[in-house]
């Protein structure tokens, strides 16, 4: 199983230094690849990055897209056209910036919120037009748009495993599969495990986030056993390890999901299964 962890954009740093520092405690504590939260493509130096990663052997396997939300004000469900296109033109560069890459990019909370646009129907109308544009776009490069069900309490729409497998059963573009995130499915799903055989066929990044947001094994999810049944469902994608509260420091949380990680795929012996 492949395993990488979600750092912050590297224009967040004090210095390239300090995130080619976190990339070395990755490599040692046996990641295999990095997602990045990406604010946008325009503000990324690529050749620096780009060499960031070869220095460690590694590659962009994903990045985020909806910091922009509330940063920015982008947003898909929203009635401004002006925003909507804003925010469409964005994930078609998003789309260019994962071609280059061969990334996939993850898609969530740009849907907005029930305060963007107070008629859930229009909304969700909206974003299905946008999402299919953008999918059809993404598809003429040969890039996946992989998105994610995002609890209710940040967006408004497609908030269950349910509801974006029908959304991307429907699209049916090549450009639009989806993925999961062990926090939001702790909110919304029944089971952690039971929706995963309907969607193999079209999971195409996991999202690995301990119930408290904190390093894995400190909240209440099973861990191995989520592990254990992607294995045995045979997932080729990235597993991405996200940390966002936490009192360790960001190098600690690398070692401590690892170790956590390893558990899961682990027997009693301590040989990989």
């Amino acid at each position: 199983m492949k395993f990488s962890y979600v750092l912050p954009d590297p224009a967040s740093y004090a210095g390239w230094e300090e995130f080619d520092g976190d990339l070395a405690c990755m490599k040692q504590a046996g990641y295999h690849a990095v997602e990045l939260q990406i604010a946008d493509p325009a503000d990324l130096d690529e050749n620096r990055l780009r060499r960031s990663l070869e220095g460690v052997g590694y590659r962009l396997c994903a990045f985020q897209t909806g910091g922009t939300y509330a940063t920015r004000g982008n947003c898909l469900c929203t009635g401004d056209e002006a925003v909507r296109r804003r925010t469409i033109d964005l994930l078609k560069s998003f789309v260019d910036l994962a071609e280059r890459w061969n990334s996939v990019i993850v898609f969530g909370s740009l849907q907005g919120r029930a305060e963007d646009e107070p008629s859930l129907e229009t909304g969700r109308r909206r974003i299905v037009d946008a999402v299919t544009l953008v999918g059809r776009y993404a598809a003429g490069k040969n890039v996946t748009i992989a998105c994610e069900p995002v609890n209710h309490l940040e967006v408004a729409y497609h908030n269950t495993i349910e509801q974006v497998h029908s959304l991307v059963r429907g699209l049916d573009s090549p450009g639009v599969r989806m993925m999961i995130d062990t926090f939001h499915m702790n909110i919304e799903e029944k089971s952690m495990s039971a929706p995963l055989p309907a969607i193999r066929d079209v999971l195409a990044h996991v999202h690995l986030s301990e119930t408290n947001r904190d390093v894995l094994g400190r909240g209440h999810w099973d861990t191995p056993a989520f592990l254990r049944e992607l294995q045995r469902l045979d997932y080729k994608g990235h597993c991405s390890v996200g940390v966002y509260n936490t009192h360790l420091s960001r190098r600690e949380c690398v070692t401590c999901c690892m170790d956590e990680l390893n558990k899961g795929l682990t027997d009693r012996e301590g040989k990989y299964v």
